[in-house]
């Protein structure tokens, strides 16, 4: 089979956007009032069974994870947690069908910004919250598109307090660090380098060349 490489990410930007702060702080403040969409509560009305049928174990979640190839891995590598992948879109989770997901794995087709607002109205925090490679949406106007510039960043934080970021785009991972320190939390950003490749775009990237970047908060105790 051959392999294409992946294009380098363009972007008129050319470090953090301008509006980061004020964007972040504002999302801080607010609250996000859209309705929950049915199929998202009935998603995460699965999460409830399911976790209730484990004996409420701790959680590992696996947001916007695509085929589920990193849930697998997590769910392996972590038997004693239930690892829930979400994504929204039924076609990629699809690609899961024939492949073994272990006892301790779930994927749900669901958006994730109604999940973890319906984790924090259920007080459920994770005991890690994986971001991994998500969409760059590299032009300047859409920094509110970016995890860090939508506005249910305030959810996603509450979901749990160790989260791991990880993409291609340094300053994406920038404009996340710098989003973690407008809402206090300490975070470290470092070039990532990967001993086995656990999502499809980490093993494109690495076999392109990319250079990939991780972010990481920094959990008192941990």
């Amino acid at each position: 089979m051959s392999f294409t490489p992946a294009k380098v990410i363009d972007s008129p930007q050319e470090g953090i956007h301008k509006d980061l702060q004020k964007t972040v702080s504002k999302h801080l403040e607010s609250e996000f009032k859209r309705p929950i969409v049915a199929y998202n509560q009935e998603a995460f009305d699965q999460f409830l069974e399911r976790k209730s049928e484990l004996g409420d174990p701790k959680i590992i979640l696996d947001s916007a994870c695509g085929t589920g190839e990193s849930t697998r891995f997590f769910a392996n590598k972590y038997p004693n947690y239930l690892v829930v992948g979400l994504d929204q879109s039924a076609k990629r989770l699809a690609n899961n069908e024939n492949k073994k997901l272990a006892d301790n794995g779930l994927l749900l087709r669901c958006d994730c910004t109604d999940f973890w607002r319906l984790m924090e109205q259920e007080s459920i925090k994770a005991d890690k919250h994986f971001l991994l490679y998500p969409n760059p949406w590299p032009k300047t106007q859409h920094l509110q598109r970016r995890w860090h510039g939508h506005p249910t960043f305030k959810n996603l934080l509450s979901v749990s307090e160790s989260i791991e970021l990880r993409t291609n785009w340094r300053i994406y991972a920038q404009e996340f660090n710098a989003a973690l320190d407008v809402a206090k939390r300490c975070s470290a950003i470092d070039e990532y380098k990967s001993d086995i490749d656990i999502t499809a775009f980490e093993r494109k990237y690495r076999l392109s060349g990319h250079a990939l970047w991780q972010v990481c908060t920094i959990v008192e105790g941990a």
